[in-house]
């Protein structure tokens, strides 16, 4: 039955490419790449070189998989890394990667095509970053004996509801493979959808937070106009939440002496609002590219600067998160012991929050925000403790890329 179902798949495939790549040819992600992605132009690979092919679906699949590719590079110096990815942003991201040699569009999963692929780069290992199922890809390179890999897989609900329809086709498909999962829940989809050969190692994106290194601290916080001032920041605020923010930025600097509120939009299209609603709430301001703050609210319109700037915080909000918009990365202020306030829309970052929940501030709207934020103001000792509580639970997870090295090296 699953042979018959491949069947199927492969005939449709090889019957819908060709509309498929004349509609998305304009596309940004496919433009310019259809030899490619048909296996009419194939990646240069120089001979006599061990080679391994990391497949990352795009930018978030890229940057989780940053760390083992750079571990991959500090433990084997002469292999050669081809990094595919579906988008372009993933393919700009990868170029940036040192460590990565070459990077090409991934290609159609066509019979055929996979098998030019393989047999032109016959890679030691694919890595696959996650949930990327690609049948012929997996098949093909079973037939030629090349171990295929999920790392860091990850499997959501909504995944596992649309692949578990197919289980009696992905069975075949996934026994052979190795799934080196981030959590439990995700071994157990890899697992019921008929992957055998299933491991839990945790999630590499614990250590691709940013350690706070050697950054001066009191240096920035003089260069910003800080200086002893308690100090707020709203990080990556997004669409629909910059009024909540500065609702609390009012009610807080009424309470908190000298209170010095920092507001990095996540997107710089966003910053006129914010200083027209600054001006409206009576609350002077000035722009961090116009040198030390000469008012109550800095606003970030910088680039590059978010996660230092996290560091000489007293309480920090991550946005995102009060309106639906899955929320944003809390570990970059967790990974400073610094005490985090997020509201409930985190779908995008439960694998951080399962790891820092209770010793984070939840808030269900604006007035909590506000609440929350003078409270954390208002008794520092008691709110660092907390932030340090997170922290700690930040560092037990840590060490996630040493686990994935350990588990690919006998295929490298």
């Amino acid at each position: 039955m699953a042979s018959l179902g491949l069947c199927i798949y492969r005939l449709l495939a090889v019957i819908l490419v060709w509309p498929l790549a004349f509609f998305l040819r304009g596309h940004p992600n496919f433009q310019g790449t259809l030899a490619q992605r048909l296996g009419f132009s194939l990646p240069a690979v120089p001979p006599g070189r061990k080679t391994i092919w990391v497949h990352a679906a795009s930018v978030g699949e890229v940057k989780a998989a940053s760390g083992l590719i750079g571990a991959v590079r500090k433990q084997w110096p002469d292999i050669f890394i081809l990094l595919t990815s579906m988008t372009a942003t993933g393919r700009d991201v990868a170029g940036k990667l040192p460590e990565v040699d070459l990077v090409f569009p991934f290609p159609f999963d066509l019979s055929w095509v996979m098998k030019r692929y393989l047999l032109r780069l016959m890679p030691s290992a694919i890595l696959i970053v996650e949930t990327e199922i690609w049948p012929n890809m997996l098949t093909k390179a079973q037939d030629l004996a090349v171990p295929a890999v999920f790392v860091n897989a990850r499997m959501s609900l909504d995944s596992f509801r649309r692949y578990r329809g197919f289980s009696w086709i992905l069975k075949a498909i996934l026994e052979p493979v190795r799934v080196l999962a981030m959590s439990g829940p995700d071994a157990e989809r890899f697992s019921a959808l008929g992957a055998s050969r299933v491991e839990v190692l945790g999630n590499l994106k614990f250590d691709a937070v940013p350690a706070p290194g050697s950054i001066d601290v009191s240096s920035l916080r003089e260069t910003i106009g800080a200086g002893t001032k308690p100090v707020f920041i709203a990080g990556s605020v997004r669409e629909g939440e910059e009024a909540y923010v500065m609702d609390a930025v009012k009610k807080a600097s009424e309470q908190i002496p000298g209170l010095l509120s920092i507001v990095a939009p996540r997107h710089p299209d966003r910053v006129k609002l914010i200083a027209q609603l600054a001006s409206e709430k009576g609350l002077s301001c000035s722009l961090r590219s116009e040198g030390p703050s000469s008012g109550r609210v800095l606003i970030i319109d910088t680039m590059g600067e978010l996660f230092r700037l996290y560091g000489i915080s007293d309480a920090a909000f991550v946005g995102g998160s009060l309106v639906a918009l899955g929320g944003q990365n809390i570990l970059e202020p967790v990974a400073w012991g610094v005490p985090t306030i997020h509201g409930p829309h985190m779908e995008n970052f439960t694998w951080a929050l399962d790891i820092v929940r209770d010793c984070t501030y939840l808030v269900q709207d604006a007035r909590g925000l506000e609440e929350t934020l003078i409270a954390i103001l208002k008794d520092p000792a008691g709110s660092r403790r907390k932030g340090r509580e997170a922290l700690d639970a930040l560092l037990r997870v840590q060490g996630v890329t040493g686990r994935y090295i350990q588990a690919i090296e006998p295929l490298l």
